[in-house]
């Protein structure tokens, strides 16, 4: 039995669908208030709990082989916190696992930055890298750079979730619901795009299916065995050379705006005391500022994944009709 806790957000439920497309048996963590009608399938079995709740998650590590955890506060639906989720839930669920002799933990976690610890969402998922090498679990820990999915549609359009299910960006939470109001037409109505950073970083984008099926394939991998994977897509591309493929989809060029990183860094200071998710958010936007370059064609071989490009992506959500 796999055990997926976050399987009501968008990478888990990618990464559920590929399990059931397998013909392997899952197990859908998820909480009774949460968005999971999505997952009222045939082969798909419902745990129903809260990473809060810490006889929720023992309770759903019975009887389970494989762990995989992509749950996160990033974007909340509900009154939590960082603190209950992401450091004391993930505690409970590091716990569960050892007592129910789970035989791998597969988590996803963030590129590394100089200011991990200022911002809640990147200075967890360090906390619980630790935990994880520290509990005597088998573990696989995936440090992914960005999501087109997300980060192509943070910059200003709407393009990116196309067919999506359970897209990030369409969570229910006041703050992103709002800065998307705001920026989500940018790049197909003016033709402008809100950039993070400086026209010299570069990322290793990659697409979320891809990051599903890296998690998947590592499932009883020997070469996932007690390890911390750096994963990205196939090219290391900076902001001009996806506005290039915005420009050559819509037929006209894209001018980009650069907010610099400390204009994103006062206004997480500047949330911090209201709203701690908010907050957040501006800090990610600070800190994909600093580069992903991250070579790994290498990898993506040893875990049969074949990588999509950021211009496959794009046009492939481009010729699906608009939501």
């Amino acid at each position: 039995m796999i055990l997926v806790v976050g399987a009501t957000g968008q990478l888990g439920t990618a990464i559920i669908r590929k399990l059931i497309a397998a013909r392997q048996p899952v197990r859908a963590f998820v909480r009774r208030t949460g968005q999971y009608e999505h997952l009222r399938t045939n082969g798909i079995e419902l745990a129903f709990g809260d990473l809060r709740d810490p006889a929720s998650l023992d309770a759903a590590c019975r009887g389970v082989d494989v762990v995989i955890a992509t749950a996160n506060e990033i974007v909340p639906e509900g009154d939590y916190s960082f603190a209950a989720v992401e450091g004391q839930g993930y505690q409970d669920l590091i716990a569960a696992c050892h007592k129910h002799q789970v035989k791998q933990f597969i988590y996803i976690s963030v590129p590394v930055t100089p200011h991990d610890r200022s911002v809640p969402a990147f200075r967890y998922k360090r906390v619980n890298e630790e935990r994880l090498k520290e509990s005597g679990l088998n573990y696989t820990i995936f440090r992914s750079s960005l999501f087109m999915d997300d980060w192509f549609a943070f910059i200003g359009s709407t393009i990116p979730v196309r067919g999506a299910e359970a897209a990030t960006i369409n969570r229910r939470y006041w703050f992103l619901n709002l800065f998307m109001k705001g920026v989500g037409n940018l790049i197909e109505g003016p033709g402008v795009a809100l950039i993070p950073g400086n026209a010299d970083v570069r990322h290793a984008f990659i697409a979320l299916d891809d990051v599903a099926t890296y998690m998947v394939n590592s499932i009883g991998h020997p070469e996932a065995n007690n390890t911390l994977i750096e994963i990205g897509g196939p090219e290391i591309m900076g902001w001009d050379q996806v506005l290039d493929i915005y420009g050559d989809i819509l037929g006209r060029r894209i001018r980009p705006i650069y907010v610099p990183n400390g204009v994103f860094r006062a206004q997480r200071a500047l949330l911090s005391p209201f709203s701690e998710a908010a907050s957040d958010i501006m800090g990610l936007n600070w800190l994909v500022g600093y580069d992903t370059r991250y070579e790994v064609n290498g990898t993506a071989a040893l875990f049969d994944v074949s990588l999509t490009s950021a211009d496959q992506f794009l046009r492939r959500k481009a010729a699906l009709p608009k939501e």
